[in-house]
């Protein structure tokens, strides 16, 4: 389905943590997790890893971080469309330990850690704290604390018609799991974490991420129409993620491996 009306929704980048370059990573991509969104008439990305340096920006733009993490972070230093005069770009994301969204990207992007302020690199910049739901045109978007150390955001997007719920870097309690359930019940794409796999999981709880199991059980039982994983493990090869998603599609066909540059209409 690809209309005038529809949303365009790509994988711009799917690791998670860091990002990888040898070459037995590249099948399913090497870049820290960003999703755009055209949708609505309005342009969103999903978080601000190193994916997001390939985002090609609308006339005014809209970036959702769920938390700042440096690997949902990186990829604004190396965006090229902040230097544009003619783009407008606002940052959301909620307070973290009473900091804001401006004070904490204006901590981590200028000296000593970066060279200049990501204000003075874009002229049209804003920054937006988010305390629940608000509204982008004509979209309507929920947000929902997840389990992660820190604390982190998970966004739920809807016009009416269709609904993306993206829920990444989160562990699956059971308080957890019962509260996306409910959050995500019915959505026609969940895109969610995906780091674990189900056998080394018990050693690595805390963490806040989920397994792949948890992950595609978690759209079955919401009734999600697909499920697409993401924020692999850096050192999870494209054989060993091959191997894994085979195994997960036999028992949730609904749910697939996310791969940098796919897109997907809704």
């Amino acid at each position: 389905m690809e209309t005038k009306d529809c949303w365009k929704i790509e994988l711009l980048g799917v690791r998670g943590s860091m990002a990888v370059t040898p070459k037995e990573f590249q099948e399913f991509g090497s870049d820290t997790l960003c999703v755009r969104m055209e949708a609505g008439g309005k342009v969103l990305f999903l978080d601000a890893g190193s994916g997001l340096m390939y985002g090609i920006a609308g006339a005014e733009n809209h970036v959702l971080i769920g938390h700042p993490h440096l690997d949902h972070l990186i990829g604004l230093c190396k965006w090229k469309e902040l230097a544009d005069p003619d783009k407008k770009i606002r940052l959301y994301m909620a307070d973290h330990e009473g900091q804001s969204c401006e004070k904490i990207l204006h901590t981590l992007y200028g000296p000593p850690f970066w060279p200049v302020h990501l204000e003075e690199i874009s002229k049209g910049l804003e920054y937006v704290s988010i305390n629940g739901s608000f509204t982008i045109g004509d979209l309507t978007i929920e947000t929902l604390e997840g389990n992660h150390p820190g604390g982190v955001t998970h966004f739920k997007i809807t016009d009416g018609k269709r609904t993306l719920v993206y829920a990444v870097d989160c562990e699956l309690t059971q308080e957890a799991r019962d509260a996306l359930e409910q959050f995500a019940k019915g959505c026609d794409l969940l895109i969610c974490d995906g780091q674990l796999n189900d056998d080394d999981a018990a050693s690595k709880r805390g963490w806040g991420h989920s397994t792949q199991g948890e992950g595609a059980a978690l759209g079955a039982a919401c009734g999600a129409k697909k499920t697409v994983l993401v924020h692999f493990d850096p050192s999870a090869t494209d054989e060993q993620l091959d191997a894994l998603e085979r195994k997960i599609n036999q028992k949730f066909p609904q749910c697939v491996f996310g791969r940098q540059g796919e897109i997907y209409h809704l």
